[in-house]
């Protein structure tokens, strides 16, 4: 076995929520390694413009677009028919654009965050991973947050389901006892540098906003700053290759540090 085998050619990865941020970094890695890459959005025109970004990150890179909603059922078995077979499936789909007091959140808000965010990946891996378990090798991924383990008082829908996605990725995880070559593991981010930044800025100057943040929000962050998308795709890159063949059930931050535990 290499030392660190970080080759993906002949692999086929589907990654949900993809057309910026996060999923848009991963889809440029996992193709600079050699994969095939499935990416999906709601809109078309998005798909297209992120489908070019990988293309011109990546020269010759293979990646196709499959357009679909998965916070809805529909939407997840539109992917489903249209992405025939995959060997890494990352469910990157969830986040939240609403900042609520717990008090004024609706049954309706509590519903979209649970079906973008958990019953995506639930849906979703509920098919794929009987086709994956059959394989030598494969990967599955789920997106987490730090507000999954500390969740701030404004996003407690967001945070919720969130703590839901990592005790999924666990359960799924031993569904591949001991399995030779496919693995399942879970990701957390924190604030990442991204559109909602630009968002939450109003028209501030990024930095000035930045600086702002974490000076009264994350003052625990030992990053300091809003990560940059690559550096978290770094991680979610490297438990999709060989080399991560021993990291199995796991929480893996990269979340600048903010979480005071161990």
């Amino acid at each position: 076995m290499a030392m660190m085998d970080m080759d993906l050619t002949g692999k086929t990865a589907l990654i949900t929520a993809s057309v910026t941020g996060i999923g848009l970094a991963t889809a440029q890695q996992l193709c600079s390694r050699g994969a095939k890459v499935w990416i999906n959005g709601r809109k078309a025109d998005r798909l297209a413009q992120a489908a070019d970004a990988v293309r011109a990150r990546v020269p010759g890179a293979q990646v196709m677009t499959v357009q679909a909603d998965v916070a809805t059922v529909e939407g997840c078995q539109h992917v489903i028919d249209t992405v025939r077979d995959v060997d890494l499936l990352l469910n990157m789909a969830g986040g939240t654009d609403r900042i609520v007091p717990f008090d004024e959140l609706t049954d309706k808000d509590w519903q979209y965050q649970w079906d973008f965010n958990v019953m995506s990946g639930v849906r979703l891996t509920r098919h794929f991973a009987p086709l994956i378990k059959a394989k030598t090798y494969g990967r599955i991924i789920f997106m987490t947050s730090e507000a999954g383990m500390v969740t701030p008082d404004m996003i407690v829908d967001y945070g919720v389901c969130k703590a839901a996605v990592i005790r999924l990725s666990r359960c799924v995880a031993e569904m591949f006892h001991r399995h030779p070559g496919v693995t399942v593991n879970c990701v957390s981010p924190g604030g990442t540098m991204s559109e909602w930044v630009y968002r939450d800025a109003k028209g501030r100057p990024v930095q000035e906003f930045e600086k702002q943040h974490f000076e009264k929000n994350e003052t625990t962050s030992l990053l300091g700053r809003f990560a940059e998308a690559d550096e978290v795709a770094n991680m979610i890159t490297y438990l999709c290759c060989p080399a991560s063949n021993a990291t199995r059930g796991a929480v893996l931050r990269a979340d600048g540090g903010p979480v005071r535990t161990v």
